[in-house]
């Protein structure tokens, strides 16, 4: 399963205003800081391409600045034109290579299209720059985290653990760290090890269905069937159609000796799989024709048919960005 993104740095702008540090005269400081609020603001109330509009017009009376950059990309991002969110979040670090965020944002978007050499090359930029020690901890480590990701989807899991390990020592309570090393470890075969963070990562979030999903995979390849059946149905109690539940549930069933609930869930697991089909074929589509919203609604009524609120509303945002393009 792919991982979402963790909660890093800015979401879209507001929160980091206070802290940015203006390249143009202090007299113009505050409208310019009020102008990029507006856009936001605009964005927020679902006028997408009005609050481009704005940024637009910033940037072409103050062409050396960074910051509107930021806000277009991230607003691109949001609405899924990840191709132009990557031309904007450029221009940005050409502007200023050592912008707080910019080239995570970056690593964010070579990641989305699988590019993940690509991906670690920019969140080491993230790391390295003039300003890196600047970054707050946190962000530090999400920096980390998501080079330990790249490298597990590279399949170099030495590597995956050096940065994974880099991340723990920042703070060893950091459940998506410890979410990850529970799934390296078990898909690696050591169950001994992902047992122990899998516990960790539940004890830590314990309504994290991934965690949870996690835990019961591992009880299940330790032949612990009562306890794997006990995490995996917290999971289908919170999306029943949680990718690849229904087949682990069949064999623990099986396994514990009720066939009959277990056979029920494996005759519905391939058909849930092929909704998992379904939905990577859709993001494809939106990645070939990322201004259809044709598109993007077949991709947020899949994603909410499977119970992914948070991945449907970013899609349902995509569908109102496209559609408004042919008025522009």
């Amino acid at each position: 399963m792919e991982r979402l993104f963790p909660a890093s740095f800015t979401n879209i702008f507001l929160a980091a205003l206070t802290t940015m540090t203006f390249s143009c005269k202090s007299g113009n400081r505050s409208a310019l800081m009020l102008d990029l609020v507006r856009a936001e603001e605009i964005f927020i109330a679902g006028n997408t391409h009005q609050a481009l509009e704005l940024i637009d017009l910033i940037i072409s009376e103050n062409t050396s600045l960074a910051e509107p950059y930021l806000l277009k990309g991230n607003i691109y991002t949001a609405v899924g034109q990840h191709e132009k969110a990557r031309v904007v979040y450029s221009k940005l670090v050409k502007i200023d290579p050592d912008f707080v965020s910019a080239w995570f944002k970056l690593g964010n978007n070579a990641y989305r299209a699988k590019q993940y050499q690509k991906a670690i090359d920019y969140y080491r930029n993230e790391l390295i720059g003039n300003n890196a020690h600047s970054l707050q901890a946190k962000d530090k480590q999400i920096t980390m985290l998501q080079i330990g990701r790249c490298y597990m989807h590279l399949g170099k899991i030495d590597s995956a653990l050096i940065s994974y390990n880099k991340c723990i020592t920042i703070d060893s309570l950091y459940s998506e760290v410890i979410g990850d090393l529970a799934r390296l470890h078990t898909d690696n075969g050591d169950f001994t090890k992902a047992l122990m963070l899998a516990k960790k990562a539940v004890t830590l979030d314990e309504n994290n269905i991934d965690y949870l999903y996690s835990l019961g995979t591992v009880y299940l390849k330790t032949n612990q069937y009562e306890r794997a059946v006990t995490y995996l149905q917290a999971v289908s109690a919170q999306r029943p159609l949680y990718e690849g539940l229904h087949y682990n549930l069949g064999q623990a069933f099986i396994r514990s000796g009720d066939n009959i609930k277990g056979i029920k869930y494996l005759a519905k697991a391939d058909s849930i799989q092929t909704l998992y089909s379904r939905l990577e074929n859709l993001k494809m589509d939106v990645k070939r024709n990322p201004n259809n919203p044709r598109t993007w609604l077949a991709l947020a009524e899949a994603l909410e048919y499977a119970g992914m609120k948070k991945e449907a509303d970013q899609a349902r945002l995509a569908v109102h960005y496209t559609g408004t393009l042919k008025n522009k």
